[in-house]
C-alpha cells in the first residue's frame, strides 16, 4: 500500500496550513476560535481572496489589512456552505464526475463502507473509499482526517480521484457534515441510512435534532429508490413512511426491497439475500446479526447501481478484518480477543450480545471519551454489566474531563449484581493487560471504544497509543 500525498496549497480552504499564494480563505466559526482571527496570517501567506459571513463583526483595521495586501472582500450568507461551493468550483466540480456512495447511520457505516468497497474492488472497478478509518483511492492511503473531511479536503480527495480514473467512491457521511454544510452542493448516487439510536447529544439539543440531521441524506440521493432504509429499526421505518419512495432492508419484513436472513457457522456469517424474487447466498467471515443487516443494505445499493450481485457471491469470503470493528485476535492462553470501536449503547448491545453467545467467561475493557455525550454513560455500563462476567473501567479519550470522574458516571448504571466483577484501572494499557491475567481458556476479552484508533487524547495533548501493539505479547505463534 502506497501513501497519496495530497496538495500542500488548497485553491479555497479555510485552515491557514493551506493557503498558498492566489488562494481564497474563508473564515468560518469553530467552536473555539472564529476565521476572522487568522485573515492577518492567510494575508501574509499570499491569499488573493478573504471571505466572510455577513453577520460576521470585521472591525475597521481588519478591512484595512486586506485592503493593503490586496486581497479581494467577499461577503456570504452562510461561509460554511461557501467553503463548500467554492471549493468545488475552484476544482471544477470533481464529485460531478464521480459515483458517489453515502452511508449513514449511528452504528456500521465504516463496516457497510468497507463491505461495498471490498465488493467493487474484487469486480475490477476503480474505486475509493473514505471512512472514519482511513481514505484510500483503490488501495492507496490518503491522509486526511474526520469522518467526513472538511468541505475544502474533500474536494480535494475527489478531484485526486478524478486524475486516478476512479469511477466510485463510497463515503461515510455523519450527521455533523449534513450539519455544518461539509456535503453542501453534492448528490449522491446512492445511499444507506443503517440505523439510528442515541448518540451525539454533546453536538445536538435532543435525539430529534440528531435524527432531523441525518434525514438530510435521503434529498441528496439522485434517484429516491437508490435510498436504503433499514425499516426494522422504528426510526427508519417512520422514516420510510414519510419517503415511500425509498428502498428497503429488512430481516423481519419479507416486502422489504432486500430481504435477508442469516446463521453462523464456523466459516463466520451465512446470508441469504432476496431481491426481485430471486435469492443469493453469501458467505464472510465476519460476526452479528448487525453486519447481516450491514451486508444487506450494501448488496441492495450495488444492485440499484446495476452490478450483478451473482459476481459478488464468493468476494466475501475474501474480505479482510476492518480495522477496528470486532477485530478478532488469538490468544496464547487460549482465549481470544477482539478490537471494536463500540462506543456507544446501540453498539454495545450489538457487540457484546453477540460475544456473549461465544463464550462461557467475556470480559470487557472500556472508558468514554471526554467532552461527549454523557447521557449514554450510564446507559453502556448498564449493557456492559448485563452480559460479561467481568468489567474494568479505563480511560479512553479523556480530553478536557478527569477519567476518574467519567468512569464513576459509568458505574452510576450498574445494578448491584455479585455475577460481573467490576475494576476500575485508569491506566488503559495496565488494564488491558489486567484483562489478560483475568482470562482463560475460552475466555473472550472485549477491548471497546478506540477501534482502529492509535493515539490517546488528555487534555490538549495527543499521545501514540496502540492497543495492538499491547495485545501482541500475548498472540499464538
Amino acid at each position: 500500500m502506497a501513501n497519496i500525498m495530497i496538495p500542500s496549497i488548497y485553491p479555497v480552504t479555510s485552515h491557514t496550513d493551506f493557503v498558498g499564494k492566489g488562494s481564497t480563505f474563508v473564515a468560518v466559526s469553530g467552536k473555539k476560535l472564529h476565521g476572522l482571527s487568522f485573515i492577518p496570517v492567510a494575508l501574509q501567506k499570499g491569499a488573493a481572496k478573504i471571505v466572510v459571513q455577513e453577520d460576521d463583526q470585521l472591525d475597521d483595521a481588519l478591512r484595512a489589512l486586506i485592503k493593503d495586501f490586496g486581497a479581494r472582500l467577499e461577503v456570504v450568507q452562510n461561509a460554511r456552505k461557501s467553503l463548500a461551493e467554492l471549493s468545488a468550483q475552484a476544482l471544477n466540480y470533481p464529485a460531478s464526475k464521480l459515483k458517489i456512495i453515502a452511508v449513514t447511520g449511528t452504528k456500521g457505516k465504516t463496516s457497510t463502507s468497507y463491505m461495498i468497497y471490498h465488493m467493487l474492488l474484487s469486480l475490477g472497478k476503480k474505486v475509493a473509499l473514505s471512512s472514519t478509518v482511513e481514505k484510500l483511492i483503490e488501495k492507496n492511503l490518503v491522509k486526511i482526517p474526520l469522518t467526513t473531511p472538511q468541505p475544502d479536503q474533500l474536494h480535494i480527495f475527489f478531484d485526486l480521484c478524478v486524475k486516478s480514473d476512479i469511477e466510485y467512491v463510497v463515503l461515510e457521511v455523519s450527521a455533523q457534515a449534513l450539519s455544518l454544510h461539509r456535503v453542501a452542493g453534492l448528490v449522491f448516487d446512492a445511499g444507506i441510512f443503517t440505523n439510528f439510536s442515541l448518540e451525539h447529544l454533546e453536538f445536538y439539543k435532543n435525539m430529534t435534532e440528531y435524527f432531523e440531521a441525518k434525514e438530510m441524506l435521503v434529498l441528496l440521493i439522485k434517484k429516491p429508490e437508490n435510498m436504503f432504509l433499514n425499516i426494522d429499526d422504528p426510526h427508519l421505518l417512520k422514516l420510510y413512511k414519510k419517503y415511500p419512495e425509498c428502498s428497503t432492508f429488512s430481516q423481519e419484513d419479507k416486502n422489504a426491497t432486500i430481504y435477508g436472513w442469516s446463521h453462523f457457522t464456523d466459516h463466520g456469517l451465512l446470508l441469504h439475500a432476496k431481491i426481485k424474487n430471486k435469492t443469493y447466498m453469501f458467505q464472510a467471515p465476519m460476526l452479528g446479526k448487525f453486519n447481516a443487516y450491514n451486508l444487506l443494505s450494501a448488496f441492495g445499493v450495488l444492485h440499484s447501481l446495476g452490478i450483478d450481485l451473482q459476481e459478488l457471491m464468493l468476494s466475501m469470503m475474501t474480505l479482510k478484518k476492518i480495522p477496528g470493528r470486532m477485530e478478532p485476535y488469538n490468544l496464547v492462553n487460549g482465549a481470544r480477543c477482539f478490537i471494536d470501536y463500540a462506543h456507544n449503547p446501540s453498539s454495545f448491545e450489538a457487540v457484546l450480545s453477540t460475544l456473549r453467545s461465544m463464550t462461557p467467561n467475556l470480559i470487557a475493557v472500556f472508558g468514554a471519551g471526554g467532552n461527549r455525550d454523557k447521557h449514554k454513560r450510564p446507559i453502556m455500563g448498564a449493557i456492559a454489566q448485563k452480559y460479561c462476567d467481568a468489567i474494568i473501567l479505563t480511560s479512553d479519550n479523556p480530553r478536557d474531563e478527569d477519567p476518574a470522574v467519567i468512569i464513576q458516571e459509568i458505574a452510576a448504571g450498574f445494578a448491584d449484581k455479585d455475577s460481573c466483577k467490576v475494576y476500575k484501572e485508569l491506566n488503559r494499557t495496565a488494564a488491558i493487560e489486567f484483562a489478560y491475567e483475568l482470562s482463560e481458556n475460552k475466555a473472550i476479552i472485549a477491548i471497546l471504544g478506540k477501534g482502529p484508533d492509535e493515539y490517546q487524547i488528555v487534555g490538549d495533548l495527543t499521545f501514540p497509543f496502540k492497543e495492538r501493539s499491547i495485545i501482541k505479547k500475548y498472540l499464538q505463534e
